[in-house]
């Protein structure tokens, strides 16, 4: 059999019954699953005034922020410039970098993506940048959207200084080829926390920073039109607070381990089910009490020491570690358990975005039938 550009399974597309006949490991779409929770989110959006800003870094997937921003979503937002530079070059417009470009090299490749973008936007903490970016700007021939990146506890990028965050939004406006387009305040460490409650709790104290910074903004004249933070884990939670106007939602369209047990809505419902998983077949049933299979810890990310969850294909009770750079070990709860060789099993990662950079396609199913083979686009990080 010749192998195609996506891979040995492309020849099962179309086919009835093919998910069952899918060569492992491989990574799997539940399509109809998928679209449900975009769908899910974005009327949920839509019901509580604000929008949602998919987080691209989840997927990888130029045709799924396609899904998304067909939904009603903005354009995605992206943690590397290689990933911007993607989905602009799938024909995403609106597309947000939420971390600071500043050396030579990605400044001139801003530029050049400046260049063709349909409404780029980025951000930044630090004046001597706002100056790299009006300069890279210019070059490019057109406007710049440009965010403030504010401190609100999670120690990772933004202005901890209310003065300094004012003082850069002015310096953004005042610098020829940018545009002051609002602030991004982004804090995610809670948002696994399993109560509501306590999410909500953290949340407002998290979010005071950036209500200050908005009110002095509005007092300097300069009200900004984005104010962009948010995540899957608060998304019931953020419209409440009355600061968002966009929510940074991203592991809503695949879901993992991260928000087991999680409360995602102030009624107790989950609205969002597992769409991706992990195909993987037993090549070993020598011993009594497990099995082997072929996906370990190249095909399965374990963080935090999370180890994946069986969603399909094993007895009940079996748990599943992984064994090996290429081997996951099935362990039975009964002695009467067993599995055979050939055997396929389907498995929920622990983290869903770190597992998707290990593959270079995903096998789209809609019920029994593989139906499509998408690239994950964005594999590379520089």
């Amino acid at each position: 059999m010749t192998i195609g550009i996506r891979g040995p399974n492309e020849h099962l597309i179309g086919k009835p019954g093919s998910r069952h006949e899918i060569g492992t490991p491989a990574l799997i779409i539940d399509l109809d699953i998928l679209e449900s929770n975009i769908s899910w989110l974005a009327k949920h959006a839509q019901l509580h005034n604000y929008e949602v800003r998919p987080v691209a870094k989840i997927h990888k997937s130029v045709e799924i922020a396609r899904l998304q921003a067909n939904a009603g979503g903005r354009g995605p937002c992206c943690a590397t410039l290689a990933e911007s530079e993607v989905m602009v070059d799938g024909g995403l417009s609106d597309v947000m970098l939420f971390t600071s470009v500043v050396t030579n090299p990605k400044l001139e490749r801003l530029s050049a993506l400046n260049a063709k973008a349909d409404g780029l936007i980025v951000v930044t903490d630090d004046p001597l940048n706002v100056d790299q970016l009006g300069t890279s700007a210019r070059a490019s021939g057109k406007s710049l959207k440009v965010l403030v990146d504010i401190e609100v506890g999670g120690r990772r990028t933004g202005i901890e200084n209310e003065e300094s965050a004012v003082e850069v939004a002015k310096l953004i406006a005042d610098t020829d080829g940018l545009e002051y387009a609002g602030v991004q305040g982004y804090a995610g460490g809670h948002q696994g926390a399993n109560d509501l409650e306590s999410r909500r709790a953290i949340l407002d104290q998290k979010l005071q920073p950036l209500i200050r910074v908005v009110e002095r903004l509005h007092e300097e004249n300069l009200p900004p039109s984005i104010i962009s933070g948010g995540s899957t884990g608060t998304y019931d939670i953020d419209h409440d607070m009355g600061i968002l106007t966009e929510v940074q939602a991203g592991t809503y369209v695949f879901m993992d381990l991260n928000y087991k047990g999680v409360s995602m809505q102030r009624d107790s419902s989950f609205p969002f089910q597992p769409s991706l998983s992990v195909l993987s077949t037993v090549i070993s049933a020598a011993k009594p009490g497990l099995a082997i299979t072929d996906a370990g810890l190249k095909e399965i990310d374990n963080l935090n020491g999370l180890t994946p969850d069986i969603l399909r294909g094993a007895p009940e009770g079996s748990t599943y570690r992984l064994c090996g750079d290429d081997m996951g070990r099935i362990e039975f709860a009964n002695n009467s358990d067993f599995l055979r060789i050939g055997d396929v099993v389907e498995l929920m990662p622990p983290h869903c975005y770190q597992t998707v950079n290990m593959y270079s396609h995903y096998h789209v199913v809609k019920g029994d039938k593989l139906v499509d083979i998408w690239p994950v686009d964005a594999r590379l990080t520089w």
